[in-house]
Parts: structure tokens; sequence; C-alpha cells
């Protein structure tokens, strides 16, 4: 494969604009910080990372941090919808059939002046099922 065959995705010196993820662990919540574009090639890795994330032991909550996101389009935003549902099942029923089980809540982060996200996660109206914090220190306190 050639270097002008290769993809953004894979290629060294890649444009800033590519999706990164980072995972750290606060307290007992984990934050999920996405950087770059969240289209249809990388909800599917943000999804990969969350449920991962979602695994880990004696967790209080997940914030997800859209701060340096440069582009949420309609499958980003099918992600969070479906992390919504995922994190707000009654337990006893799907995904968490385990007796006991408990969804983890889940934040998202994006400050009021980051327009890429505000303006289509207003424009389908997610803001009634998965609020958005300005910051990732309000997402924390809010779990």
């Amino acid at each position: 494969m050639s270097d002008s065959d290769r993809s953004a995705w894979d290629a060294p010196g890649a444009p800033a604009d590519v999706m990164t993820l980072t995972t750290a662990r606060v307290g007992s919540a984990a934050v999920v910080t996405v950087a770059g574009e969240l289209d249809l090639q990388t909800a599917r890795e943000l999804m990969a990372v969350v449920d991962d994330t979602l695994k880990w032991p004696d967790l209080s909550g997940v914030v997800v941090d859209l701060t340096a996101v440069s582009f949420l389009g309609s499958s980003g935003l099918g992600t969070f919808a479906e992390l919504a549902t995922r994190t707000t099942t009654p337990a006893g029923s799907a995904p968490y059939d385990e007796p006991g089980a408990r969804p983890v809540p889940l934040r998202v982060v994006a400050p009021a002046d980051n327009r890429a996200v505000i303006r289509p996660w207003e424009t389908m109206n997610l803001q009634q099922i998965l609020p958005l914090h300005p910051d990732v220190g309000g997402a924390l306190e809010s779990l």
C-alpha cells in the first residue's frame, strides 16, 4: 500500500481531526476524552471503549468529554442515544441480566462554545435524554 492509499486513520502524522480517545480513572468514575471527528468510521470505536469502560470494577459513572470534538455526525449522535439507553436500563433487563446488576450513569461534557457538538445535539434533541455538562468537574459532581 502506498502512502497515498493510506487513510488518515492509520497514517503517521495524521491530521488533528482524526479521532483520538483516552480513558482515565478519576476516583470511582471513568473519564473518556474524545478529540477530533466523531463520525461513521469512529463512532464504533467510541462505543467499544465506553462498553469496555462500563465493565471496570466499582465504577460509579462514566463521563465522556467532547470538549475537543471538531465534528459530530449522525453516527456519533446515534452512539450517544444508544449509550443513553444502555446506562438507564432497569436492573434485571437486557443487557443487565445478572441479578443485582445496575446501569452505570453516563454524563457527557461539551462547553457552550463548542458549536460542532452543541448544534447537532440540539438539532437531534438529545438534551432531553442525555444533558450536556459544561465541564468535566461538574459532570463528575453530578454522578
